[in-house]
């Protein structure tokens, strides 16, 4: 947690926020278990290089301008412009350093499945996130699921397949699919065949006459 990130708090709300934004000011919330929530404001450029860095679950530490405490946050939530692609507004959750969190983790794919690149499957995801429980400085972003371990056609990898720090609990059952290789999808034509002896019936209704000599 080297890094501390400036907040001030912030008195426009509703949408008036859209005028703080157009200023270059990211809106804010603040919240946590057994504190009162409150209404904050970055700098844009300040949000966009924390989410990068840190992303969600990952604890950062944030000051409020007029006190003398730094806070231990993560992100909770964050609301992008579908459009833009821009940020509108985060929401930090102060943690309890000696408190467990619970989070949905993103899984992350690494390696190479032979059962796809050797022979022809498709590689089908389940779930793409799993919910896990840890302290949050052992709260991981992401959970690196390795497909080699999918040599061949219709294996199958679960929750209770996964490489996971013992600081973390598993909130899903370890039955639950996480990625399976399926069969390629063999394309059939149709074919006609004409049975042996057998001509083609003709199109031709027509028929025509032999003159007698």
């Amino acid at each position: 947690m080297s890094n501390v990130y400036s907040l001030n708090p912030r008195s426009v709300l509703g949408k008036k926020v859209s005028r703080l934004r157009s200023e270059g000011i990211l809106p804010a919330n603040l919240y946590g278990r057994g504190i009162d929530s409150a209404s904050l404001q970055l700098q844009y450029v300040d949000g966009r290089d924390l989410l990068n860095l840190h992303g969600r679950n990952n604890l950062f530490e944030v000051q409020i301008s007029g006190e003398t405490e730094v806070r231990p946050v993560v992100v909770r939530d964050v609301s992008i412009d579908p459009v833009t692609r821009k940020i509108l507004h985060i929401d930090f959750f102060q943690v309890d350093l000696q408190r467990t969190i619970q989070a949905d983790v993103p899984l992350n794919l690494i390696g190479t499945s032979l059962g796809v690149s050797m022979y022809g499957g498709v590689l089908v995801q389940a779930v793409d996130r799993i919910t896990i429980e840890a302290l949050p400085a052992d709260m991981p972003e992401a959970i690196d699921v390795d497909i080699s371990a999918l040599e061949e056609l219709d294996s199958q990898l679960f929750v209770r397949d996964l490489t996971i720090s013992d600081l973390v609990t598993v909130l899903v059952s370890e039955d639950t699919l996480v990625l399976a290789v399926q069969r390629p999808r063999v394309a059939t034509e149709e074919s006609f065949e004409v049975a042996e002896g057998e001509e083609p019936e003709s199109t031709d209704d027509s028929e025509s006459d032999e003159s007698e000599g």
